[in-house]
């Protein structure tokens, strides 16, 4: 018996401080949503996924890290669950574009890639996938690397 068909429900909200530092485009957002579609499918079977990605400054970014997670730290990319039920995720992913251009400066790649590579990072960890140890994060760079690889 074929498992019933999921979708993916896709936003993309960006401030207007991080429009002036990178503007995600139209192509770009269409492969973003192509990216969560692709790790829904294959990490997150079975569940509709409403996603909804909000792109910051890393200084927008930074507060959110202080007062919801209690870190005083710049990050790239975090993850929230709103809210799960059997049929329904329901989830935010913030990222930071000007940590996306650092990282691809420093990794030789575009900026784009860097930033799907965040999305990709974030919807893993909604399917349960942790970077807090070093067999977690071990775990999901090798999934990480699979689905920027079928990417």
């Amino acid at each position: 018996m074929a498992s019933p068909k999921r979708s993916v429900t896709f936003g993309l909200t960006q401030t207007a401080a991080s429009r002036k530092i990178f503007r995600i485009s139209n192509p770009l957002k269409a492969q973003l949503k192509y990216a969560a579609q692709l790790v829904a499918d294959t990490d997150l079977p079975g569940i509709d996924l409403d996603l909804s990605i909000i792109a910051m400054s890393d200084e927008e970014l930074l507060e959110i890290n202080r007062t919801s997670l209690k870190h005083d730290y710049f990050t790239d990319v975090i993850t929230f669950e709103i809210e799960r039920t059997e049929d329904l995720l329901e989830s935010e992913i913030y990222i930071s574009v000007e940590r996306a251009k650092a990282n691809a400066k420093r990794f030789k790649r575009t900026v784009e890639l860097e930033i799907i590579h965040l999305i990709i990072h974030g919807t893993l960890h909604l399917a349960g996938y942790t970077d807090k140890t070093p067999t977690g994060r071990k775990q999901m760079r090798n999934r990480e690397r699979w689905h920027l690889a079928t990417f």
